[in-house]
């Protein structure tokens, strides 16, 4: 038999009543030294990737979570008891220290869509229908290079600009900015839980001083993007 497990956590929370898993299976929570680990057992020799598994793989991480700082596996992670205590113990050190620098902390996610079409067409004149094919080329790979260094400095300083407003709330953060994608940013905040509102409300006057774009947010999760559990075993 099997163990499914959903993370790590700094310490044992306490439930009214047990909490069901995959297979729906009781989850349990093993203790190694001052270390715990939610899972569950499960017989067969794979999960089944669907919708059903995959929330209730998030649900019991999210329980978890509104107790205790947690780590998540990632979803499809099957191990003996045996490999799992001695990844535990192997990196103790590790996952303590990560468990540390995440305490008390959520995750936000903010994504930004430009609202106008990217495109590479430049609003500058045409070329000359006169003027020779070499030169005419060279005329179009100039606007379009004109056109990228224009969507580039823009998308920059939306990050730059959404950067500031939040420096005050932020203890890490990871950003992508892709100038010539639709979407043109996805970011992940690592805050201290209970501040959401106020990340909120900043997001919030960022959208109205900025009607040019599409803003998605969501949170507070669990801090999936920052715990970065490196597994030493096969997952799915």
């Amino acid at each position: 038999m099997k163990l499914y497990v959903y993370c790590v956590a700094d310490r044992e929370p306490g439930f009214a009543k047990p909490l069901v898993g995959l297979a729906n299976n009781e989850v349990e929570f093993l203790t190694f030294d001052d270390l715990v680990v939610a899972a569950s057992e499960f017989s067969d020799e794979v999960v089944e990737v669907n919708r059903a598994n995959v929330l209730l793989h998030d649900a019991v991480i999210r329980e978890t979570f509104s107790q205790s700082t947690v780590l998540p596996f990632r979803f499809g992670t099957l191990l003996s008891t045996t490999r799992l205590e001695s990844y535990i113990r192997s990196k103790h050190r590790t996952l303590a220290e990560r468990l540390e620098s995440l305490h008390n902390c959520v995750e936000m996610s903010v994504k930004i869509i430009w609202r106008h079409e990217v495109s590479k067409e430049s609003t500058s004149e045409k070329p000359d229908p006169e003027l020779g094919k070499g030169t005419a080329f060279l005329l179009a790979k100039r606007n379009e290079l004109l056109v990228d260094e224009e969507l580039d400095r823009e998308a920059r300083s939306v990050a730059y600009s959404l950067q500031e407003r939040l420096a005050g709330l932020v203890r890490k953060e990871q950003v992508s900015v892709q100038p010539k994608q639709k979407l043109v940013l996805s970011a992940s905040y690592l805050i201290e839980r209970g501040t959401d509102p106020d990340f909120r409300h900043i997001l919030d006057n960022f959208t109205v001083e900025r009607p040019d774009l599409h803003f998605l947010m969501s949170g507070p999760w669990p801090p999936y993007t920052f715990a970065n559990i490196e597994l030493e075993f096969q997952t799915q």
